[in-house]
């Protein structure tokens, strides 16, 4: 006897599943975000790039004010949050075109083990956050002579 399987129920099916692992997911990855990071509308694109002594994190910033932004460092982490508020007043007009990023936003970098995080230094000029790094100094390995007895 030949069995009918009805191939709409089947995609159905498998629509369902993956609606299921998606969701699954998303859980997953939103309960190891902070609530800041939850609520964060956008991400500020950045360059990292490292020096002699430093390493150096820039991230675009445009129209912040440095008031509402915050770095911290924890758990070899650092973190960056802030808020973009649309300061223009719209009322009786309505918008074409709205493109650029507005509300919270945050970014988190993973710290390589070598850096001095008590001495992070940052700077927002010219819509530019540039954050300074500074790596600590590892001691100089130093060769012993050692007595075979």
């Amino acid at each position: 006897m030949s069995r009918y399987v009805n191939p709409w129920l089947e995609i159905q099916n498998m629509r369902e599943e993956i609606d299921r692992i998606m969701d699954e997911s998303r859980d997953w990855s939103m309960s190891r975000k902070s609530e800041k990071e939850r609520f964060a509308l956008w991400s500020p694109v950045a360059d990292v790039y490292e020096t002699g002594g430093h390493y150096m994190v820039e991230l675009e910033l445009p129209g912040v004010d440095q008031k509402k932004v915050s770095l911290e460092s924890s758990a070899g982490q650092l973190f960056i949050y802030g808020e973009k508020r649309i300061e223009k007043e719209a009322s009786g007009s309505a918008y074409q075109m709205l493109e650029r990023s507005y509300g919270p936003f945050s970014r988190k970098f993973r710290l390589p083990g070598n850096v001095d995080v008590s001495n992070i230094k940052a700077v927002l000029k010219n819509g530019v956050l540039t954050i300074s790094i500074p790596k600590k100094e590892t001691p100089k390995a130093s060769s012993v002579n050692i007595l075979i007895d």
